[in-house]
């Protein structure tokens, strides 16, 4: 076997592999060259199809070439220490490809077609047209000395066409809700969305990149299409957003649309409807054509103001242009008018033409409840099932509910719609236990009560499930843009904790309430109402410096600061 320009001091490989030994420090031992790749994969023609984004399309192995020897058999070489490129050309010369790290210790990667043809676009394979693609694998020891490479797999593939002009909006299971659309061509998504408050997403560009927080703490706005990014996530008002992601800045941008009113020979102000992403006026109509303007106000939130209400930049806004195809700038919009009665309506679905239409707005689907009741778990303590507790809607379009609850219980409990309406509830489905299950609404038995203690209750209304986790300890953090946790004191009264905490220095995020030291189990809120999973309390950064004592109810969902 040949014998590499890759050594080490005896001294170092004993101290990272505790084999053999030598006579000095002075010896050297050197890494024989590794095994040589042989490279295997799909063989035959791919042809890669818009409509089976998820199918695997291409598959590549090699032999394991992670094995080192030494020239001291006493010495064991380290193993995995071989960093392998996967290496995609579209020339045999390999003077244009891209290249692709894999984990050590990992002999086989799989390319999905989204995966593949995102590659093939950026290597100018043309849509539609089969081209070979040339493939190979190289192994490096260490940085300074050059890759050892496979033989070359050649395939024949044909990509499909990518609409680099649209962004798919994504929700938090990666499931495509909403288009955002780049009218240049040239990475500047846009579009309107009617988002929840601290609603999370991603951004899909065509070829496959997927773009989402940066990842750093205190950096909302700012993008990442890193593996270790996070989601988006828009401010703490629910509302119409005029969304803008601008990769090549690396950013992206929230202007919520506050109000909208209609001027001109039309008068009046507009109602927005969240879930239909439409903003709507009743008129008594009129035969021919309407001039009208329509302007509004809004607040921006970017980069510089983060999630802050107190930061976001007051911005006017307003309509103009074709109404088939409108304009996010200001000035005159004409509009055929039908006769009678009828309403004006807006609609903002479409990134690649907003439209202003005559017609019928359907009444809105009215949305979950503000509480729902849980009934029976504290009948160990008060003798009965009462309507005394109740659970706080936190993602208004999952109907998800949070909170905590003093569970003694002897008959276990059923969760119920309305305070005093026994008819409509919520029971466990068979196979539940007392920390989490399925739920039947309006049947099933009652839910199992785990034992006596707090719980955080989080409850989906939609997936019909329901979790249940004991409190152990209680944290407060986010205080002076201090995001180490601090312990609060559990009081006499089951679910009060305090804390006394100072207020120094500003507190741009708002202070949250952490519980087992969970960061995925936390309350927030604003105006003194807690929710879970939600972003810190607003208000804090307005409080003089000072010192101050902290108190969340977590049984009640609320918060307070007093001197």
């Amino acid at each position: 076997m040949n014998i590499s320009k890759s050594l080490l001091p005896c001294a170092a490989l004993l101290a990272a592999a505790m084999l053999g030994a030598c006579d000095n420090d002075r010896d050297i031992i050197y890494i024989n060259e590794p095994d040589d790749i042989v490279l295997g994969g799909t063989e035959g023609d791919i042809v890669l199809r818009a409509d089976a984004l998820d199918a695997l399309a291409l598959t590549l192995y090699w032999n394991d070439n992670g094995t080192l020897s030494t020239s001291d058999v006493r010495v064991e070489a380290p193993q995995n220490v071989i960093s392998n490129t996967i290496e995609l050309a579209s020339d045999a010369a390999f003077t244009n490809k891209t290249e692709i790290s894999v984990d050590a210790g990992v002999y086989e990667y799989q390319f999905t077609t989204r995966d593949l043809n995102g590659y093939l676009s950026k290597l100018g394979f043309q849509p539609e047209q089969s081209s070979p693609l040339h493939v190979r694998i190289g192994g490096r020891v260490a940085d300074n000395l050059a890759p050892k490479y496979s033989q070359v797999l050649t395939v024949n593939v044909t990509p499909y066409h990518i609409d680099t002009t649209t962004g798919m909006y994504l929700n938090t299971s990666m499931e495509q809700i909403h288009e955002l659309y780049s009218a240049g061509d040239d990475g500047v998504y846009c579009g309107f969305i009617g988002a929840g408050a601290w609603e999370n997403w991603w951004l899909r560009e065509g070829d496959g990149t997927t773009w989402g927080n940066d990842g750093v703490s205190g950096t909302p706005f700012v993008i990442s299409s890193a593996s270790t990014s996070w989601n988006f996530w828009y401010p703490g008002v629910s509302g119409c957003y005029y969304t803008v992601v601008n990769t090549p800045k690396n950013e992206w941008t929230a202007l919520l649309v506050e109000s909208l009113a209609v001027g001109g020979d039309l008068e009046g102000e507009m109602t927005y409807d969240r879930k239909a992403n439409q903003w709507s006026m009743h008129i008594a109509g009129g035969n021919g054509t309407a001039v009208i303007t329509i302007t509004g106000s809004g607040k921006q939130y970017n980069a510089a103001t983060g999630t802050d209400d107190a930061a976001a930049i007051a911005t006017p806004v307003a309509f103009s242009g074709d109404a088939s195809a409108l304009d996010f700038t200001a000035g005159s919009i004409y509009v055929a008018l039908p006769g009678g009665e009828c309403d004006l309506i807006l609609d903002l679905n479409n990134p690649r033409a907003w439209t202003l239409t005559t017609g019928t707005v359907e009444a809105p689907v009215a949305g979950p409840a503000e509480t729902i009741w849980v009934v029976g778990h504290n009948d160990g303590i008060t003798g009965g099932w009462n309507f005394d507790s109740w659970l706080r809607l936190y993602n208004e379009d999952n109907a998800c509910y949070g909170g905590v609850l003093d569970i003694n219980s002897l008959w276990g409990y059923k969760l119920y719609k309305e305070e005093g309406n026994w008819e409509e509830f919520w029971g466990m489905a068979e196979g539940g236990n007392g920390l989490e299950g399925k739920l039947l609404a309006n049947d099933g038995e009652n839910i199992w009560a785990p034992d006596p203690g707090l719980y955080v209750a989080d409850v989906s209304l939609s997936g019909l499930t329901y979790k249940l986790t004991l409190v152990n300890t209680v944290h407060y953090t986010g205080l002076n843009d201090d995001w180490s946790l601090t312990p609060m004191t559990a009081t006499e009264v089951p679910g009060v904790y305090t804390a006394t905490v100072t207020k120094s220095a500003n507190t741009p995020w708002g202070v949250k309430a952490v519980i087992n030291e969970n960061w995925n189990i936390a309350f927030g809120g604003g105006n003194g109402v807690l929710r879970l999973h939600q972003d810190g309390f607003d208000g804090d950064n307005d409080l003089e410096n000072g010192t101050y004592t902290l108190t969340v109810n977590l049984c009640e969902g609320t918060y307070s600061y007093s001197k």
